[in-house]
């Protein structure tokens, strides 16, 4: 926990923080215990700085009753 609150990993996903640690030829954890770890600590979320995904209203359906009358 105390890794992945750190700024360095604080905005990254657990599949960006271990291969980083790698890197620096720190393992301490897979993936999947990482995302075990935040999730029994409540920290499971959306972490960086991309938008969740919004809500979209289904299309309205339009009926043509000829070519050329309907245009999306």
């Amino acid at each position: 926990m105390a890794t992945c609150a750190t700024p360095e990993f604080t905005s990254l996903p657990p599949s960006q923080i271990v291969p980083r640690l790698v890197e620096q030829h720190i393992y301490i954890a897979s993936g999947s215990s990482f995302y075990g770890v935040l999730r029994e600590r409540g920290q499971i979320h959306r972490r960086g700085r991309a938008r969740p995904a919004a809500r979209r209203k289904p299309p309205t359906s339009f009926e043509a009753k000829g070519p050329c009358q309907v245009w999306s």
